[in-house]
């Protein structure tokens, strides 16, 4: 589709099977075909001849390149728009906002599940980490098509300030259970109990302006909500300029959308996610006799970083399992477990010269410990086939041992 830009090529999740195409040769008529048509294939001896394909597309910049980072996507929750027409559109395939005269102004809610991001997981940066990105379709006219002048556009997002559902939200109602309706303060929200009068960010969409992708900085509120100093109730788009003045209504893709990149997102620049070997504090090694490293020893550990080591995979994809399972039996009696462990996967010898000057009857000697030089991630199975249990602790346990018992007496 030359209207997608070439992000989506970056989202495995959206990626299309690629089985090629066939062609048919089909007469006009719709009768068998009576002749050949011949084409030069990749094997023809002249190489200006084979074929190939050209492919127009839109190049569109992101509002942030995260390169030191890791660009990560989010589905949202939940989308609709308001108007003053008492209809529930939360499951239509597209959300308009601005004021189109006859049917007066509108207005697009959309709703993000903090619970989706790990609490492990950090931002790049606490200004411009976290974008909404929406796929603007164009202007369009409302009914009964009277015309209205097309105007430049401001729009702004508010922070949403009470609960509110796509299944039930109108001009006038939030929520709905049975016949209990929650409704908004005002018809349309009220600025003081259902959305922010604050701005978290705006852009302006100019008169005639073409598809292309919209974006809304939200790394403050993300935080907020993140952070649980305000609750997660997500954002509503408004026109923030001349809401009240008629003009062309503008379409923009919704979570229901039939083609899925057209859909709404969130974008999030990460710190990158790592299992790394992390050293600890300078300690004085201690052996099982009794004796001390002349010089204090700064020993490793594998550690998991920014949600690293974390799977994909969980027990709510199993019928009968919920969050919370570590690991279960599959129907085919396999082990399958939703856990990852930061470990070793190389170590190097250190030689620690020992005093046993207040041990009798033993004497100095040099002990030697592993140092981690390198981490990775491997799945609890796969660290329970591949790693040997031990006999015996090893030296460098026995060692640790002893000097956390030595900082214990102290």
């Amino acid at each position: 589709s030359s209207g997608i830009n070439a992000e989506w090529l970056l989202r495995p999740g959206y990626k299309k099977q690629n089985h090629g195409f066939v062609i048919r040769y089909v007469t006009d008529d719709g009768s068998d075909a009576n002749n050949m048509l011949t084409f030069d294939s990749p094997s023809y001896q002249d190489s200006e001849f084979h074929p190939f394909m050209d492919i127009c597309y839109l190049e569109v910049e992101p509002p942030i390149t995260c390169d030191e980072g890791t660009l990560v996507y989010y589905e949202i929750n939940a989308d609709t728009y308001i108007m003053k027409d008492g209809i529930v559109h939360g499951s239509e395939e597209h959300l308009y906002v601005g004021n189109s005269g006859w049917d007066g102004n509108a207005r697009i809610l959309v709703d993000f599940d903090m619970s989706t991001i790990s609490d492990l997981v950090e931002l790049y940066d606490n200004s411009e980490s976290v974008y909404l990105r929406m796929w603007y379709e164009g202007a369009e006219m409302g009914k009964p098509y009277n015309d209205p002048k097309q105007m430049d556009r401001t729009l702004a997002a508010h922070k949403i300030l009470k609960t509110w559902s796509e299944e039930a939200a109108t001009n006038k109602i939030a929520t709905s259970s049975g016949t209990t309706k929650n409704k908004w303060g005002l018809e349309m929200m009220d600025t003081l109990t259902d959305y922010s009068s604050d701005i978290e960010d705006s852009d302006t969409i100019e008169e005639g302006e073409g598809q292309n992708n919209f974006y809304f900085n939200l790394t403050e509120v993300f935080l907020e909500w993140r952070n649980k100093t305000s609750s997660d109730y997500g954002i509503v788009i408004k026109d923030n300029w001349h809401e009240s003045v008629p003009g062309y209504f503008l379409k923009f893709a919704s979570n229901d959308n039939s083609d899925p990149t057209k859909r709404p997102y969130i974008m999030a620049c990460q710190t990158k996610a790592t299992c790394e070997a992390v050293d600890d504090d300078p300690i004085e090694l201690q052996d099982e006799l009794g004796c001390v490293s002349i010089d204090n020893v700064t020993l490793n550990t594998c550690v998991a970083k920014n949600g690293g080591c974390e799977m994909d995979d969980s027990a709510d994809n199993y019928d009968g399992y919920y969050y919370g399972v570590t690991a279960l039996w599959s129907t085919y009696h396999e082990i399958v477990t939703f856990c990852k462990c930061c470990i070793e996967l190389d170590t190097t010898d250190l030689i620690v010269p020992m005093d046993c000057s207040d041990v009798s009857d033993q004497l100095d000697y040099s002990q030697t410990v592993s140092y981690i030089t390198e981490c990775g991630c491997q799945a609890c199975s796969e660290v329970s086939s591949k790693r040997k249990k031990r006999a015996a602790p090893s030296k460098t346990r026995l060692l640790l041992r002893s000097a956390l018992k030595s900082m214990l007496r102290k």
